[in-house]
């Protein structure tokens, strides 16, 4: 039996064209993002000039003190990854954008069969997303320089730096079939 899902390797000239969608996830303003501007930037300015599709993730939590809640100073999107008008905006209440959300009827209604996932958090949102598009037949690519995580400081009181969980996140995603590569190696023959 052949499998469901097959990971295919991108080309990076086809990266921005149909049948891909680039998602935007959760880039909202926090101190440990700022790194992912530039990356960022130059990846939706050459994105927007194919004929893919881009998707921007807003989570909004509904717990009182969360950073995601409206209203909340850094619940807005970072200035280089605000949506331009035509630009589908899903907005999701967990970490995963196709739960309650009519996200995976939208890509199947546009004919999306491979999914360029970006933003925060590599542990968290991008890899639940990409977990969860893999089961659904999508193929997947994660940019590395175009994610970023959180310092965590777990039960026994470690800390985790962002840097050393953004890379084991992408090193799961690897071994699960999930291509990892920089913008540039995604948009240098675009």
């Amino acid at each position: 039996m052949a499998p469901r899902c097959q990971v295919l390797p991108l080309h990076p000239h086809e990266a921005r064209d149909a049948p891909a969608a680039l998602l935007v996830v959760a880039m909202l303003h926090t101190p440990a993002r700022p790194k992912l501007v530039a990356p960022l930037t130059a990846l939706l300015d050459d994105w927007r000039g194919g004929e893919g599709c881009i998707v921007h993730v807003r989570r909004f939590a509904h717990k009182p003190h969360s950073s995601c809640r409206t209203g909340h100073t850094s619940a807005g999107a970072m200035s280089c990854a605000v949506p331009l008008p035509g630009e589908r905006v899903v907005t999701t209440h967990t970490d995963d954008a196709f739960v309650d959300t009519d996200l995976e009827t939208w890509l199947h209604r546009h004919g999306i069969s491979h999914l360029v996932l970006t933003g925060a958090t590599t542990l968290g949102a991008i890899t639940t997303l990409a977990r969860h598009a893999q089961g659904l037949g999508f193929s997947v690519t994660v940019l590395a320089d175009a994610c970023a995580d959180d310092e965590l400081t777990d039960r026994s009181g470690f800390h985790w730096q962002a840097e050393t969980l953004h890379e084991l996140g992408l090193s799961l995603l690897e071994r699960q079939g999930v291509a990892v590569l920089s913008v540039e190696e995604l948009c240098r023959d675009c």
